[in-house]
């Protein structure tokens, strides 16, 4: 059995991955290398950090804030690679604002408040840009189990 955590991120990477399937299916979970030569584009569902509630009765449910990092990558093939990668991003929160409850696996999925999204851009084989989108994730588990 995995932990709620665990199940959140696959909930995500299965909404991304719905018909059609964003970045054209290239949307992995916690992938050290995103993007391989041949791949113009990319998206990696990461857990940051969750940070928990405990209930105020014993053996109530703990409530969980889960930061998740969805990467929205772009490799440059004739227009810039943040545009791309932007109109990824663009495509990520217009999917995830139709799984509010991500079918019932959260209590709400949301934007970071504040430091919501990042940019990088890199040059290796090629230019690649990176969009970083932050959301919280409001979850529960069973009294203080991780399920």
């Amino acid at each position: 059995m995995n932990s709620a955590q665990f199940t959140i991120v696959t909930a995500i990477v299965g909404h991304l991955q719905a018909e059609p399937a964003l970045s054209g299916g290239r949307i992995f979970r916690s992938r050290a290398r995103p993007l391989a030569v041949d791949q113009a584009s990319g998206l990696v569902v990461r857990i940051e950090r969750s940070t928990s509630t405990l209930a105020q009765v014993i053996g109530g449910p703990t409530t969980w804030a889960t930061l998740i990092n969805v990467e929205c990558y772009a490799r440059a093939t004739g227009a810039e690679p943040d545009a791309v990668a932007d109109a990824l991003l663009v495509e990520v929160f217009d999917r995830l604002a139709l799984a509010p409850t991500l079918s019932g696996a959260a209590m709400s999925v949301e934007p970071l408040p504040g430091d919501t999204l990042s940019w990088e851009v890199d040059e290796l084989d090629s230019k690649i840009a990176c969009i970083t989108a932050k959301f919280v994730v409001m979850h529960q588990t069973k009294g203080r189990t991780l399920t």
